[in-house]
């Protein structure tokens, strides 16, 4: 008779969980003590000392790692029922400190058991305000063993005593079999765990009001520069001497108080106050209150020659650091860090670790965007139940939700004000451009030999070469431009059809939107009609005609739909352009925003067109197109973003003696008047949508270029106002 083994059972854990939820999990040392000195601003304490000491135990090389700190300790229950509960969840229900009501940094009850990474024997004496003084020791080695957890046992003992509260933590490493402790720490990561501890504390000001401070010591250092050294870890100076930075409030529902500061110049720092509000475009949600404080470093030779004379000194030999040293210094610190309740979150901030894709974007614009490695960036968010961004147990960042695409999509949007601030900035002060330069200007000059022949008839005159010689000299030269006309225009149909083709490339999300009905409707009639035929051609039911008679008609109503489409896009894909001509301005006024038609009608825009039907152009209808294509896409896009109840686009022609000036307006978000009077957005790779290309502008500024025309934003309180203004 087989045996019934029905019946309760409990999960029994075994010991190797205390390994896979510390060491394996956690990681690395420098996170392992990274958790040991968060414990110790939970408890309250003021500061926190960490000395690595190297001596003989038991004539053998070890590593001693003492963790001290000067908190409210922990009693005996505490240690027991709490301390050496895996999981516990004490902390996340208590959420801050019971003295100076800290919010609490170790909230999944597993992070003190890293330590077991940093050595194989550990011992925890804690005294509690009451006097209690409780001493727990750990042999990590013992849950190597195939035993249930169960089954393991660890001497915790107590007594009373006059002692100050407080936890000190003492750790001892050797190098054993398969499990070196010592020698994983060499002088190359003894100054990465430095690097990490003065990071690890937020340099926000209002820090001061909650003082923590964290010293590391060294004692008998095998390396000659760290023998009975004492560091006090502070921030690196280095962050105060910033060319640009932007900081301030982010709220929970987008609203930014910013201030940008230009210190490329300290005798005339300037500054701008920024109060807008950030609307999310992409798939994100807002995450709480947001502290931003981005610092940016331009890294040009001059620049760092600026940076070393604004004050940049060695903290160890109290120097003026050397070119080189500016750099290593810069290199040691950047990246963009977020902190939650004052303390980093790892990785971000890390080497290596761009977390905001700032390279890929410098890559597309280098003269606008900002790299990785140019800025020193620090971002506060708020405890997990207000910010809903939760920290992964592994401690390797925040768990990826919409929450931290929002975290992202905010980040980039302060990020861009300070680009486009430093953009503008560097465009006057080195190009020092009196006005946009253009692509048909940079073509006509280029074939322009009208410079050259002044300069060889002022040469010639000075070698007493007759008039007559020298008007035939400049004749020759002037029939040689004529003669490269042709190809002037060859090379402007050609940039055109390029910049038709990528405008065609820009609104094919609204083509598809546009077309998708019809489409739709072809898939779904296609199954009836042939049901209809399969039916009639059984039953001869001449009823069933006039219902293929009806999907026939919606056939040709899609049809049309279709064809309509294609004709109205069919200027932006033409592979030759023909001769300039006269053409009427309104059909492209309606062609244009016909392409918009299905998301117009979706976010219920009013659209206001005021042109007389016999008003003409002579150009490339094209380019009108393009240029209004690219405006109204830029529109509808804000205007769907926009919280206007009621939102419109107008446009406005009048002809002023024999020339013709557009008013377009709408009113969405609008630009700032840097924007404007910069003309920055009409440079190639200028966005601040979510994913732009930043080429609409540039483009339809060329297309207006070749209608002889100019295309310009003006202010406007009410959204945007661009004018077109074309010359007869």
């Amino acid at each position: 008779m087989a045996e019934n083994n029905n019946g309760i059972y409990k999960i029994r854990p075994a010991a190797r969980l205390i390994h896979t939820i510390g060491s394996d999990l956690i990681g690395d040392a420098y996170a392992a003590l990274v958790e040991l000195v968060k414990n110790s601003y939970d408890a309250d304490s003021s500061k926190v000392d960490i000395t690595f000491e190297y001596k003989l135990i038991d004539n053998t090389d070890a590593l001693v790692i003492s963790v001290i700190d000067d908190g409210h300790g922990m009693s005996f229950d505490t240690i027991i029922n709490k301390w050496l509960v895996p999981a516990t969840a004490d902390k996340l229900k208590r959420k801050e400190s019971p003295n100076k009501k800290r919010k609490f940094q170790g909230r999944k009850g597993i992070g003190r058991f890293a330590a077991s990474i940093l050595g194989q024997e550990m011992t925890l004496t804690s005294i509690d305000e009451k006097g209690e003084k409780s001493t727990a020791i750990i042999d990590w080695r013992i849950f190597n063993t195939d035993d249930y957890l169960e089954n393991i046992e660890l001497l915790v003992e107590k007594e009373n005593t006059q002692q100050e509260s407080g936890t000190f933590i003492e750790i001892i490493a050797k190098d054993e079999k398969d499990d070196y402790k010592v020698s994983s720490w060499d002088k190359s990561s003894i100054e990465e765990l430095t690097k990490e501890l003065r990071k690890l504390i937020s340099p926000f000001e209002d820090f001061d009001n909650d003082s923590f401070n964290i010293n590391l010591s060294f004692i008998n250092s095998p390396f000659s520069n760290q023998i009975d050294e004492n560091i006090s870890i502070e921030t690196y100076p280095i962050i105060e001497l910033y060319d640009y930075r932007i900081s301030g409030v982010i709220n929970e529902n987008g609203n930014a108080e910013l201030l940008f500061e230009n210190n490329v110049n300290t005798e005339v720092k300037q500054s701008e106050v920024i109060n807008t509000n950030y609307i999310l475009e992409g798939n994100g949600k807002y995450c709480g209150k947001l502290k931003v404080d981005f610092r940016v470093f331009d890294r040009e030779p001059e620049a760092i020659d600026n940076l070393i004379n604004k004050g940049l000194i060695d903290p160890v030999s109290k120097k003026i650091m050397g070119s080189l040293e500016a750099r290593q210094e810069l290199n040691k610190i950047y990246g963009v860090n977020i902190y939650k309740s004052f303390f980093r979150i790892r990785p971000y901030g890390n080497a290596g670790v761009d977390w905001l894709k700032l390279d890929n974007r410098r890559i597309q614009n280098p003269s606008q965007r900002i790299g990785n490695n140019q800025i020193v960036g620090f971002i506060t968010i708020q405890p997990e139940e207000e910010s809903n961004l939760e920290e992964k147990s592994a401690r390797d960042g925040l768990k990826e939700n919409e929450y931290f695409f929002g975290l992202k999509e905010l980040a980039d949007k302060a990020l861009s004000e300070i680009e486009t601030r430093r953009f503008i900035f560097r465009e006057r002060s080195q190009k020092s451009r009196p006005h946009r330069i253009t692509i048909k200007d940079n073509l006509s000059n280029l074939f322009s030999f009208s410079e050259l022949s002044n300069n060889i008839e002022s040469k010639l005159e000075q070698f007493n070469v007759t008039k007559k010689n020298i008007k035939q000299i400049t004749s020759i030269l002037k029939k040689e431009e004529e003669s490269k006309t042709g190809l002037l225009e060859d090379i402007q149909k050609t940039i055109a059809i390029y910049q038709g083709q990528a405008t065609l490339g820009k609104i094919v999300n609204f083509i598809l939107h546009e077309g998708r009905k019809p489409i739709q409707f072809f898939n779904s009639e296609t199954k009836v009609i042939e049901r209809y035929i399969r039916h009639y051609k059984a039953t001869k039911d001449e009823e069933l005609l006039d219902e293929l008679d009806t999907s026939l008609e919606g056939f040709k109503n899609n049809s049309k739909i279709i064809s309509e489409l294609f004709r109205r896009v069919n200027p932006l894909a033409k592979q030759k352009r023909g001769s300039r001509k006269d053409f009427n301005i309104l059909p492209i006024i309606n062609n244009s925003f016909q392409i918009f038609k299905e998301n117009i009608n979706e976010s219920n825009l009013a659209i206001d067109i005021d042109c007389d039907k016999d008003l003409v152009l002579y150009g490339w209808e094209e380019d009108l197109f393009i240029a209004l294509t690219n405006l109204i896409e830029n529109s509808v896009y804000w205007l769907e973003l926009s919280n206007q109840e009621e939102k419109k686009i107008s446009i406005s022609v009048s002809k002023i003696d024999d020339n013709i000036k557009f008013d377009y307006k709408d009113n969405g978000t609008g630009l700032t008047e840097k924007e404007i009077e910069s003309d920055i957005i009409f440079e190639p790779g200028y966005s601040k949508k979510l994913n732009g290309t930043g080429l609409g502008l540039a483009i339809a500024g060329e297309a207006i270029e070749r209608l002889n025309g100019r295309l310009t934003a003006r202010k406007f309180d009410e959204g945007v106002y661009f004018q077109i203004e074309i010359k007869k």
